[in-house]
C-alpha cells in the first residue's frame, strides 16, 4: 500500500487562514512535502485567537482551528518584509514545485514575489492565488472571507426562507469547498506539467467557485429571465422535504420524500396509513400543494422522537432522513466513525486530540499521511539549514536579526 502518491512533491504554502491550509492539507495528507511560510509579522488569523486555546488555554500553538485545518506540514518562520527572508521565500519556490496563496488580490506582487517573477526563478513552477474575486476584473480588489463570499456568488439569495430574506449558510462554508477546488486544480496543473513540462498559474475566483454549486438559479434567470424564488428547506420536484424539530433542545431532522413508494413508507411509519390512498397525495405536484398540511402532521410525529430514532424509522421505511447533528454529536456518530473521518493526531504541545481528517476515501489508500500541525516555526532550522543551504551560524544570526521570526 502508498499512501504517499505525492511524494516527492514540494509546496511552497503561504495560504492563511482557512481555504488556503485546507487545500494544503489535502496535499500533505497524500505526501507531498508541505513547507508553511508565517512570521510573527503577520501571524495567521487562527494563531492569534488565543482565547480559543486547547484546554482554555491560550498559546499560538494551542488554537482548536490552526491544529485542525494546519495538519501534515512544516512551518518556517520568514519575514518577507525583510530583503534576506525575500531571498530566501525565493529559494524555496526555486526548489518547489507548487506554491499555493490564498492573499487578497495583488498582495503577492506587492510582496516581490508575484507570478512573473517566480517564473523566473523556476519556470516549471505552477502557483495556484485564490482571492475572493479573482486577481483581475472591475471588482478584484474586493476582500472577504466566507460570508461576503457567499453574497458576491449569489448564495444567499437562494438559500433565505420563503418569502423572507436572502440568508447566508454560515461564515466558514464556502472555504472547504475552495479549498478542495484548490487542491484539485493544483494536481491538475502539476499533471499537466508532468506531461509538457511548462509549469502555469491559475487565478481562480472564490466566488466563482461558489457560483458553481448553484448552477440552477443561474441559468433560470440567464435562459428563462426569471428569479428563482427562495424556497427555503422545500424543493421544486420532491415532497415533503424539510428539516422537522424533534424531542429534546433544538434537535432536528432532515426528511425527504423522494418517490411515490416512499411516500408510502412515510406514511406508513408515521402513523398516517390513509394517506397512501389519498388521491391528493398520489403525485408529488399533489403533495407540493399541501405541503403545510403535510409538515404539521410530520412535525406532530417528529416531535415525540428523538432525531435519531426519526432517522432510523423513516429509513427503515425506505425514507431519505437524517439527524441535524452539534459538533458534540457530530464527534460520537456512527457514520462519520465508519468512514474513518476523525482522526488521533499527537501534537507536540496540546498533546493526543481527535480532528476531522479529509473527506474522500480511495481503494488504494488504505490511510493518509497525516501528521499534526506544527508549532509555529518548528521545521525552520531543518529547512533553513538543510533544504536553503545555511550554516548554523548564519541561521542564528538571522533569527537575532528577525529575518527568521
Amino acid at each position: 500500500m502508498n499512501n504517499r502518491p505525492l511524494e516527492g512533491v514540494r509546496v511552497a504554502d503561504f495560504g492563511w487562514i482557512l481555504a488556503g491550509p485546507y487545500a494544503t492539507a489535502w496535499l500533505g495528507s497524500l505526501g507531498a512535502e508541505v513547507i508553511r511560510i508565517e512570521s510573527q509579522s503577520r501571524l495567521d488569523f487562527h494563531r492569534q485567537n488565543l482565547g480559543a486555546g486547547a484546554d482554555g488555554q491560550p498559546g499560538i500553538n494551542r488554537g482548536a482551528v490552526f491544529n485542525s485545518l494546519n495538519f501534515s506540514r512544516k512551518s518556517l518562520r520568514l519575514n518577507l518584509a525583510t530583503p534576506r527572508g525575500l531571498e530566501l521565500a525565493k529559494e524555496l519556490v526555486r526548489q518547489s514545485d507548487i506554491v499555493m496563496e490564498n492573499y487578497a488580490a495583488g498582495v503577492m506582487e506587492k510582496m516581490g514575489l508575484g507570478y512573473e517573477t517566480l517564473k523566473a526563478i523556476n519556470p516549471g513552477i505552477v502557483m495556484i492565488a485564490t482571492s475572493p474575486l479573482g486577481q483581475v476584473g472591475p471588482d478584484h480588489a474586493a476582500t472577504g472571507w466566507g460570508p461576503n463570499v457567499q453574497a458576491y456568488a449569489g448564495l444567499p439569495h437562494l438559500t433565505g426562507y420563503e418569502g423572507g430574506a436572502p440568508s447566508g449558510l454560515g461564515g466558514l462554508y464556502p472555504d472547504f469547498m475552495i479549498g478542495t477546488v484548490m487542491a484539485f486544480t493544483a494536481l491538475s496543473a502539476l499533471h499537466a506539467r508532468n506531461r509538457t513540462g511548462e509549469g502555469q498559474y491559475v487565478d481562480l475566483s472564490m466566488a466563482a467557485i461558489v457560483s458553481t454549486m448553484i448552477p440552477e438559479g443561474i441559468m433560470e434567470f440567464a435562459m428563462n429571465g426569471r428569479e428563482p424564488p427562495r424556497p427555503g428547506n422545500r424543493s421544486p420536484q420532491n415532497a415533503p422535504r424539510g428539516v422537522y424539530r424533534c424531542s429534546g433542545d433544538d434537535k432536528w431532522a432532515s426528511i425527504e420524500v423522494e418517490s411515490d413508494e416512499a411516500w408510502q413508507g412515510l406514511a406508513g411509519a408515521i402513523g398516517k396509513p390513509e394517506w397512501a390512498g389519498d388521491k391528493r397525495f398520489a403525485s408529488a405536484e399533489g403533495r407540493r400543494a399541501a405541503h403545510d398540511e403535510i409538515d404539521a402532521a410530520i412535525t406532530a410525529w417528529t416531535r415525540e422522537r428523538s432525531h435519531y430514532e426519526v432517522m432510523h424509522t423513516l429509513q427503515a421505511a425506505g425514507v431519505a432522513a437524517a439527524p441535524c447533528l452539534d459538533p458534540h454529536e457530530l464527534l460520537e456518530d456512527e457514520g462519520m466513525a465508519d468512514r474513518d473521518l476523525y482522526v488521533k493526531m499527537d501534537h507536540p504541545e496540546v498533546g493526543l486530540r481527535k480532528i476531522a481528517g479529509l473527506p474522500g476515501r480511495y481503494s488504494d489508500i488504505e490511510t493518509y499521511d497525516y501528521g499534526p500541525a506544527p508549532l509555529f516555526g518548528q521545521h525552520s532550522e531543518e529547512v533553513c539549514t538543510g533544504l536553503l543551504g545555511l550554516s548554523t551560524e548564519e541561521y542564528e544570526r538571522l533569527v537575532a536579526e528577525e529575518v527568521i521570526w
